[in-house]
């Protein structure tokens, strides 16, 4: 029988005498019963004339017993999936996983499991004992600030989650900000690309899921922004927890302004200081630990020598006065992510002559898809928001994230920026988008064409 026991205590045993054994500070009896009781299938049968003869002696032998056994399956005993399964009409799928935010339950339930809706929500409350709310998605999610209407289906209205991931502890308002824990893989994935110490623009951060990690376990030096002012406070609160200070900047703008500002808040010299003066002590900090797990007496000498190891005052170092990069951008805003591509326009304009094309960053914007060719519809939206065309060298990956309707789905697109619209004159942007769409519409005409012979 699943989820119940195939081997238990004779129950028919009454010990003579209860004897205790210290378990730590618990106590527990101590089990003194001579016989157990393997349970068979209810198939068996119980006949034992037509087992062969050397069974039957090696039965005897080893007063074996053959006994009929009765137990009751109660509420305790079924899974939430048994039970749901006796309430909702058998026309209707059993309504598929949750979301789990700590101690929040988060369902999106189709229009009719509504009718049942209050039921499910104590079912789920009842069989997941880490559960204390368990909410419903009632509307769409605002495009804004990036969080859902919710309704109470069962236990206490307690929004405030507290959750750990990628090493890094997060707390947040899950009524207020934008949080899905379904992309933790998503989160891991991209962390994983970047080089250690690398500098990233996280544009649309919501409370750090790309961020914090990025700095926590790469050593990144993080940018990260959020439009939405709860999620910014919720960010800036992480960013404490987790003891990231001088490593995750965070900022409260809208993301195409945040996209087109970010070098000056790179090429800050006050904040530059603020992460030299902290790698310094970090560096500092190792070198203790270093030195007393080896047991080494913490000499002058031998503590300058492992500081010259590192020349942390030379991080923001360029050549040709040109201005430090980021190397990565995020854009975790699928919905419209795409359309932001425009604030890149530019952005290296006032630098053309002192930027190596190696130095260009890669982009990570992600969006959903309905289109019959997902990859040519991503590519071609991407083209037309930056108003250039994005060649195939560019284009690192198209990578599929998850499957978010049965039409629709989520990806991410990783480019490396073109020059051409990097070094865009501002001025001319109208102009160039305006050759651009038209060369588009020559292009789309030649694709049919081709098509058609």
């Amino acid at each position: 029988m699943k989820r119940y026991q195939n081997i238990i205590e004779d129950p028919e045993y009454v010990p003579p005498k209860v004897e205790q054994v210290d378990i730590g500070n618990k106590k527990r009896k101590k089990n003194n019963s001579p016989t157990k009781y393997i349970l068979l299938s209810p198939d068996i049968n119980q006949d034992l004339s037509n087992l062969p003869e050397d069974k039957k002696i090696f039965i005897k032998n080893e007063c074996i017993e053959i006994k009929t056994y009765s137990f009751i399956v109660d509420y305790e005993y079924w899974s939430t999936d048994d039970i749901l399964r006796s309430i909702i009409p058998e026309e209707y799928q059993i309504p598929g996983s949750f979301e789990t935010v700590g101690h929040i339950a988060h369902l999106n339930l189709r229009e009719e499991y509504l009718p049942y809706k209050k039921i499910i929500g104590e079912i789920i409350l009842d069989k997941n004992k880490h559960i204390k709310t368990v909410v419903n998605k009632t509307g769409k999610i605002d495009n804004t600030f990036r969080f859902f209407e919710m309704e109470l289906l069962a236990g206490v209205w307690d929004m405030n989650a507290e959750l750990k991931e990628s090493n890094c502890t997060f707390q947040f308002d899950f009524s207020k900000v934008y949080w899905n824990s379904r992309l933790q893989g998503e989160h891991e994935r991209l962390v994983k690309k970047f080089k250690k110490n690398e500098f990233i623009c996280d544009v649309m951060a919501g409370v750090g899921p790309f961020a914090l990690p990025a700095a926590k376990n790469k050593g990144s030096i993080v940018f990260a922004n959020d439009l939405n002012p709860k999620s910014y406070e919720y960010l800036v609160k992480n960013v404490e927890n987790n003891k990231l200070i001088n490593k995750v900047f965070s900022y409260n703008l809208d993301g195409r302004d945040f996209i087109k500002n970010s070098l000056s808040y790179l090429n800050d010299k006050s904040i530059q200081q603020k992460i030299i003066n902290q790698r310094k002590k970090d560096k500092i900090e190792a070198i203790r630990k270093k030195f007393k797990k080896q047991n080494i007496k913490n000499s002058n000498e031998k503590f300058e020598k492992e500081q010259m190891d590192e020349n942390i005052d030379d991080l923001f170092k360029t050549e040709n006065n040109s201005p430090v990069l980021f190397q990565h951008y995020i854009m975790n805003l699928p919905a419209i992510a795409i359309e932001f591509l425009d604030a890149f326009r530019g952005i290296f304009k006032d630098y053309k002559d002192k930027i190596k094309f190696e130095q260009f960053p890669t982009i990570h914007c992600h969006c959903f898809s309905a289109a019959e060719d997902r990859h040519a519809e991503i590519k071609k939206r991407v083209e037309t928001a930056l108003g250039h065309s994005l060649d195939e060298k560019y284009i690192k990956e198209i990578y599929f994230v998850r499957s978010v309707a049965p039409s629709k789905d989520m990806y991410c697109i990783s480019f490396v920026l073109p020059p051409e619209v990097a070094f865009m004159d501002e001025n001319n942007n109208q102009t160039n988008k305006r050759k651009f769409d038209n060369l588009s519409e020559v292009e789309n005409d030649q694709v049919k064409i081709n098509k058609i012979n």
